[in-house]
């Protein structure tokens, strides 16, 4: 989704979202919307990961000249997201924030919708809200929605193709059913996919894990990659 998104860097010609490098074409007319769950967060060694930024800025003083820009669509966020314009981000619950980020990065019309595990916070009926408008986008305005999720509920009608990762890399696309729920069909297809090779895999997975924290207990004691760990002295 970084590549994609243009975030993270590429080898040259390895990578074309409408026929554009995403992170070297910087005059890219055709907008990228990238929206995961760091925004509004810090990293602060020894206290925490992804820490909420306690700002005391209002909703109504952010991006105010893209607002100005899209008045229509600027209302139209703020009715399905049901966003009151005097929120602080200091005083708002994780459900109030994940709405503002929605809010704000949608403000500019896109042509690449990119949403990673993005409503986990979100209330049922505001995530169906937000389904929706991206459902309209879609069809009005040609964009593309790629949306990562490992919850399927309400998605039944949404999805125009699915694309199943498994958690040992594999990738398998399966066109989707239009007359079966996503459930049923994804689980009968990952057991197909998982029943054969479960045993091995756990085992090489264990193992993989094994090597991976003794590596990791050789790094000096403190905040090391986003957890703490114990100090081992290696000779």
């Amino acid at each position: 989704m970084k590549l994609i998104g243009g975030k993270t860097i590429a080898p040259p010609d390895t990578i074309k979202v409408m026929n554009y490098d995403p992170f070297r074409d910087v005059h890219n007319p055709h907008h990228i919307a990238y929206l995961n769950n760091d925004w509004g967060t810090r990293t602060v060694a020894y206290s925490g990961y992804n820490m909420p930024l306690q700002s005391g800025l209002k909703v109504d003083d952010m991006m105010v000249k893209l607002k100005e820009q899209y008045p229509e669509r600027n209302q139209e966020l703020i009715d399905v997201l049901k966003i009151n314009t005097n929120w602080r981000l200091n005083e708002v619950s994780e459900g109030q924030r994940k709405r503002i980020q929605l809010y704000l990065g949608l403000l500019r019309p896109f042509t690449v919708c990119l949403l990673d595990e993005i409503t986990v916070n979100l209330d049922i009926i505001i995530k169906f809200r937000l389904m929706e408008y991206l459902k309209k986008e879609s069809i009005q305005n040609h964009a593309c929605i790629i949306y990562i999720t490992h919850i399927f509920d309400g998605l039944d009608e949404w999805c125009s193709d699915l694309l199943y990762m498994n958690p040992h890399g594999h990738i398998g696309y399966f066109d989707k059913k239009p007359n079966e729920l996503l459930y049923p069909y994804l689980l009968r297809r990952i057991q197909c996919d998982t029943s054969d090779s479960y045993t091995t895999q756990s085992h090489d997975d264990e193992k993989g894990i094994h090597e991976y924290r003794n590596t990791r207990t050789k790094n000096a004691g403190g905040f090391t990659h986003g957890v703490l760990v114990s100090y081992t002295h290696s000779s």
